[in-house]
C-alpha cells in the first residue's frame, strides 16, 4: 500500500495501479486501496474504472468524503445531477477548509444551471473557509455583473480579488467591464491599462481599450489603440484572417480588409463571410458591391431549398440590402427589402425602424406604426423615439413630440441631439423660457453647436431679453460658419438692433450682410431706413438709389428716398421729394404711405388744400389708417380749422391710442383754450408712454402759464431727462428757475441753452433779464446786445437795452436805443 501511494504521489500511475490492484486482491475490503486506484484511473482518463473503484470505496466506507468528492468531479460534465449529490454528501460529511473544493465545484455546477443564489452561497462558503481563493471572488462578481445587474457589488468583489492577487489580469478585466456598466469609463480604462501592462501582447485588451476610449470621445487615442493592434500584432493575426479584416476595417484600410475576407471566402464560401464582406464594402462606400455580396449570400442560404428560412441570418441579409438601397436613395426598394426582413424575422426592431424612416421620407403616415413596433420590441431604441418626435413635430403636434424627446433622454441623458430638438420643439410650442433651458443644456454638452446658439438667440429675442440675444449672435459670428448662416445671423442681429433703436449698429450689420447678398434690394432698403433714423440723409439717399438700381419698381424705395430728401429742409430737396412720392403713387396709386408722405410734403410747401386732399384720399383707401387722420389734423390746425383737427385726432384715437396722438389732441385743446382737457390729454399720454418727452414738456408749459412754477420745473426736468438736447425745455426751465429764484440752476440752464442754440435771440434776451434782476448790468447789456445782433428789428429789445444802459449811466446810448425802439414801433403800427 505504501509502495503504491509513493508512486501515486510521483504521478507514476501505471505502477501505482498495479500496487493497489495487488492490495485489493489480498484484501478486497480495503476501501483506501479502492479510493487511490480510482483516483489513479481518473488521472489516466479511465473514468469508467475510476467510478467503479470510487463507488466500491463508498460501499466499503460510506463516510469517505474524498470518494464522494472525486466521483463528483468525474461526473460533473456527464451527469451534473449526480455530481451535485456527491458534492453535497461530501460537504455534509466534511465542511471544513480541507474540503472547500467540493463547495467550489458545486458552485460552478449551480452557475452552469443558472441557479445564481445557490452558486453564490457555495462560493461564499469557499471564501469563508479560505479568503485567498481568487476564483470564488471572480465567480460571484461575474454573476453579479452579468446576470443580476448588481454592478457596484461586482466591483467590490473584483477589488477584493485584486487585493488578494494584485497580478491577476482577469480581475482587472472584469472590474473594467463593471466600471463600463456604470459609465465610469475613466476607471475602466485605468484597469484595462493595468491588464495590458501585465499582458502587453494580448491584442484583445488593446481592442477593448480602444472601444472604451471611443465611448469617452477620445477618438484619436482610440484610433491609436486599434492601429497598434493592426501594426504590432499583425503576425499573430495571420491565423485569424477574419479578426485581421475587422481590425483593418476599423483603421479605414478597407481594401486590405476586403482582401482578408476574400482569402477566407476562397477557402470557406459561407453566407456569413459574404455578409461580413458586404458590411466592409458598405464602410468603404462601395454600396453596389456590398449589395451584390448580400444578394449572393442569400443565394447560398437558399442552396438547400427554394425559399429562405425564417431565421435572423436571412432577415439580416435583406435588412442590409435595404440599407444599401437607402444609400442609393431608392426608398421604395429599400422599403420592400425591410418588409422581407420583417417577414422572415418578425422580432427585428431595426428593420421596423429603417422601414419607418423610408416611409417617413416617402410621406407615408403609416411610418408611425413602424416606429411604434420598434419600441414595442426594443423599448430602449433611442433613434425610434427621436424619429417619432420628428414625425409628430412635422405634423405640428409639438407636445407629443416633446414627450418622445423626454423618453429619448431617459435612454441617453447626455444626448446633444435630443436636447437641441426638444428645445426647438418648445420654441415652436411658444414656451420660450423652457426652450432656452434645453438649448443652454445643448451648448453645455457641445460648445460649438451653432444651431443651438442661433435658436437660443431667437428665443431670447422672443422674451425680450435682447442683451443675451445679442451675446449669442456675437458668439455665432466668432465661430466658423457657412456663409448662409452668417447672413441670417447678421440680418437677425440687425433687426434686433432696429427693435432696440440702435440704428447705427443695425446699419453696420446690414452693410456686412450685403457682402454676402450684393443684389438683395431689401437689405439696401433696410440700410437706407437706418441711415434716415440716424440723420445721415445723404447716405440714406445713396442706399435708396442702390435699391432702385436693383429694383426700379420699388415703391418703398421711392417713399424712403423722398422722406430723406424732405429731412434736408431745403426747397429743392422738397421738390425732389415730391417727385419721388409721385413716382411711388404712379407705381401704386393705393400706396397709403406714399399718400401720407406726399401730404406732409405739400404741407411743408404751404399747399395746405392739396395736402388735405392727399390725407383724405389716404383715409378713403384705408379708413383705419390713424396716421392719415393725424396728418389731416395737423393740416387743419395750420389752416385754422381747430375743430376739424380735433375731430380727426379723435378719429385717430379711436383706431389706436398712442402718446403722440394724445399729445397732439392736448395741443389742439390748448389752442381752443380748454387747458384742463389739454392737461388731461398730456397726463394720459404720459400714462401710455412714460418715456414720451413732448407730453412732459407741454404739461410743463400749462403749469407755467398757470404760474405753478414748481410743478412746471418738475415736468421740464423730466422732459430733459428723456431728451437732454431739447433746447425749448432747457430755456423754459431756465426761465422757471429764474422765477423761483433758483439762480445757480437758472445760470446753468442758460449756459446749456446757449451751447444748444448759439443763434437764438430769445435765449440771450431771457438771460439778460436774469442778469438785470441780479443787477449785473454789464452782463445784461452784453447779452441783450448779442440778442439784437441776431434779431436787429425788435423794439422791445431796444427798449430793454435802453433801460439797462440807463442803469449803467450811459445816457446818450440809452436815449438812442429809446429812439430806435420808437422808430421800429411806428413802422410796425403804420403797416
Amino acid at each position: 500500500m505504501k509502495h503504491g501511494i509513493h508512486f501515486f504521489d510521483r504521478s507514476v500511475f501505471t505502477t501505482a495501479i498495479q500496487d493497489f490492484t495487488a492490495v485489493i486482491k489480498e484484501d478486497p475490503m480495503n476501501a483506501q486501496a479502492r479510493l487511490y486506484r480510482g483516483r489513479a484511473y481518473a488521472k489516466q482518463q479511465q473514468y469508467r474504472n475510476a467510478i467503479e473503484d470510487l463507488s466500491a470505496a463508498l460501499h466499503l466506507d460510506p463516510f469517505c468524503w474524498l470518494a464522494f468528492y472525486y466521483r463528483g468531479c468525474i461526473l460533473r460534465h456527464v451527469d451534473p445531477k449526480r455530481a451535485l449529490q456527491d458534492f453535497s454528501v461530501s460537504v455534509l460529511i466534511n465542511d471544513t477548509q480541507e474540503n472547500f473544493y467540493s463547495f467550489l465545484h458545486r458552485g460552478v455546477i449551480y452557475a452552469e444551471q443558472c441557479q445564481w443564489s445557490f452558486a453564490i452561497c457555495d462560493f461564499e462558503s469557499v471564501l469563508a473557509l479560505d479568503r485567498s481563493v481568487i476564483f470564488a471572488y471572480l465567480s460571484i462578481g461575474l454573476i453579479m455583473l452579468l446576470h443580476l445587474d448588481q454592478y457596484y457589488k461586482a466591483i467590490q468583489l473584483f477589488t477584493d480579488a485584486i487585493e488578494v492577487d494584485p497580478l491577476n489580469v482577469r480581475a482587472y478585466i472584469c472590474r473594467a467591464q463593471a466600471y463600463h456598466k456604470i459609465h465610469n469609463l475613466q476607471d475602466a480604462v485605468r484597469d484595462i491599462n493595468r491588464a495590458i501592462h501585465l499582458y502587453p501582447n494580448k491584442s484583445q485588451l488593446n481592442i477593448l481599450r480602444g472601444k472604451y476610449l471611443m465611448e469617452m470621445k477620445k477618438y484619436e487615442l482610440s484610433s491609436l489603440c486599434i492601429h497598434q493592434v493592426a501594426e504590432i500584432d499583425e503576425e499573430s493575426f495571420k491565423s485569424q484572417p477574419v479578426q485581421r479584416a475587422l481590425i483593418q476595417s476599423f483603421c479605414q484600410n478597407h481594401n486590405k480588409a476586403i482582401e482578408c475576407i476574400c482569402e477566407v471566402i476562397a477557402i470557406q464560401p459561407e453566407p456569413s463571410m459574404y455578409v461580413l464582406l458586404g458590411k466592409i464594402q458598405m464602410k468603404a462606400k462601395k454600396t453596389k458591391d456590398a449589395m451584390e455580396s448580400f444578394k449572393y449570400a442569400t443565394k447560398l442560404l437558399m442552396a438547400s431549398g427554394r425559399t429562405l428560412p425564417n431565421t435572423f441570418e436571412a432577415a439580416e441579409m435583406h435588412y442590409l440590402i435595404g440599407l444599401c438601397y437607402m444609400e442609393q436613395v431608392n426608398l421604395l426598394k429599400a422599403c420592400d427589402a425591410f418588409s422581407v426582413a420583417i417577414r422572415l424575422h418578425s422580432s427585428y426592431p431595426d428593420a421596423f425602424y429603417q422601414r419607418g424612416l423610408c416611409r417617413m421620407q416617402l410621406g407615408q403616415d403609416k411610418c408611425i406604426h413602424d416606429f411604434n413596433q420598434t419600441l414595442a420590441l426594443c423599448p430602449s431604441h433611442f433613434q425610434a423615439y427621436m424619429s417619432r418626435a420628428v414625425y409628430y413635430g412635422s405634423k405640428g403636434r409639438y407636445s407629443k413630440a416633446i414627450l418622445n424627446c423626454n423618453e429619448a433622454l431617459k435612454i441617453d441623458p447626455n444626448s446633444v441631439r435630443a436636447y437641441f430638438y426638444r428645445g426647438t420643439l418648445k420654441y415652436q410650442n411658444k414656451t420660450y423660457k423652457v426652450a432656452i433651458e434645453d438649448l443652454s443644456k445643448t451648448i453645455d454638452l457641445n460648445k460649438s453647436c451653432i444651431l443651438a446658439y442661433y435658436n437660443r438667440a431667437v428665443s431670447y429675442n422672443q422674451i425680450k431679453d435682447f442683451r443675451k440675444a445679442l451675446k449669442d449672435y456675437g458668439i455665432l459670428l466668432l465661430l466658423e460658419l457657412k456663409k448662409e448662416i452668417v447672413f441670417k445671423v447678421l440680418i437677425n442681429r440687425g433687426l434686433l438692433y432696429v427693435e432696440l433703436g440702435d440704428y447705427a449698429n443695425a446699419c453696420e450689420d446690414f452693410k456686412e450682410a450685403t457682402l454676402h447678398r450684393p443684389f438683395d434690394s431689401q437689405i439696401f432698403q433696410a440700410i437706407g431706413i437706418c441711415y434716415h433714423r440716424i440723420n445721415e440723409f445723404e447716405e440714406a439717399v445713396r442706399s435708396f438709389n442702390q435699391v432702385l438700381k436693383l429694383d426700379p419698381l420699388s415703391v418703398d424705395a421711392y417713399v424712403g428716398r423722398g422722406n430723406s430728401y424732405m429731412e434736408n429742409g431745403q426747397e429743392p430737396d422738397r421738390k425732389q421729394a415730391q417727385k419721388d412720392f409721385l413716382k411711388a403713387l404712379h407705381l401704386n396709386p393705393k400706396c397709403v404711405k406714399g399718400r401720407i408722405c406726399l401730404g406732409y410734403n405739400l404741407q411743408a410747401l404751404g399747399k395746405f388744400q392739396k395736402a388735405w386732399n392727399q390725407f383724405t384720399i389716404a383715409i378713403d383707401i384705408d379708413p383705419k389708417c390713424h396716421a392719415a387722420y393725424d396728418g389731416r389734423a395737423s393740416v387743419c390746425l395750420q389752416m385754422g380749422e381747430t375743430f376739424a383737427a380735433f375731430q380727426d385726432t379723435n378719429a385717430a384715437l379711436k383706431l389706436t391710442t398712442t402718446a403722440a396722438l394724445l399729445t397732439n389732441r392736448g395741443v389742439i385743446n390748448q389752442f381752443m383754450g380748454y387747458l384742463s382737457c389739454a392737461m388731461r390729454d398730456y397726463q394720459n399720454a404720459i400714462s401710455v408712454d412714460p418715456d414720451y418727452a413732448l407730453a412732459y414738456f407741454n404739461a410743463g408749459n400749462i403749469y407755467f402759464c398757470n404760474r405753478q412754477f414748481s410743478q412746471a420745473l418738475g415736468y421740464y426736468s423730466k422732459a430733459l431727462q428723456l431728451e437732454p438736447r431739447n433746447e425749448s425745455a432747457v430755456m423754459n426751465r431756465a426761465i422757471t428757475n429764474t422765477l423761483l429764484k433758483n439762480i445757480e440752476e437758472a445760470k446753468e440752464d442758460f449756459e446749456k441753452a446757449v451751447s444748444l442754440c448759439p443763434f437764438s435771440a430769445a435765449v440771450y434776451f431771457n438771460r439778460a433779464n436774469l442778469h438785470y434782476g441780479l443787477k449785473q448790468y454789464e452782463l445784461a447789456e452784453k447779452d441783450i446786445s448779442t440778442a439784437l445782433s441776431i434779431q436787429p428789428n425788435d423794439a422791445l429789445m431796444y427798449k430793454f437795452r435802453a433801460d439797462i444802459r440807463a442803469k449803467l449811466g450811459f445816457r446818450k446810448e440809452a436815449i438812442d436805443d429809446y429812439k430806435q425802439a420808437i422808430s421800429i414801433q411806428e413802422q410796425i403800427n403804420s403797416i
